[in-house]
């Protein structure tokens, strides 16, 4: 009887630990979309205006800081000839406290990057 309570015990606390652990993950792949969805809504914008002027970088960037990302770079022209190709890169990290032993959690900083070519497509 003892030995079915320590082994309902143990896989209790198996099941708590893959649980938390798959929780976390979750946390970060939700964190990469919305990092993703963030930027592809200013790469249109990128897109419509051929470039990203500064006060669009600046709110780009105050969204993903409100978002919880840290270390935000952006890297685009403000201004491309209609027809070419211009680049949008944005990166940004995230920290969240994750589980890295079976009972240790710590700080782990995840980087995002958004790469993205682009045709300038309004007419200057």
């Amino acid at each position: 009887m003892a030995e079915r309570i320590i082994v309902g015990i143990v896989s209790l606390l198996i099941i708590l630990c893959v649980f938390v652990y798959c929780t976390d993950v979750l946390t970060v792949i939700s964190k990469n979309m919305e990092f993703y969805d963030i930027c592809r809504g200013y790469m249109h914008i990128a897109e419509q205006n051929s470039g990203l002027s500064y006060e669009e970088k600046t709110r780009l960037k105050e969204r993903l800081i409100a978002g919880g990302f840290d270390n935000v770079v952006i890297t685009a022209p403000e201004a491309a000839v209609y027809g070419s190709m211009f680049n949008l890169n944005v990166k940004a990290s995230y920290s969240i406290n994750m589980i890295t032993d079976i009972f240790t959690r710590s700080i782990q900083e995840y980087v995002m990057n958004f790469d993205q070519n682009i045709a300038a497509r309004k007419i200057r």
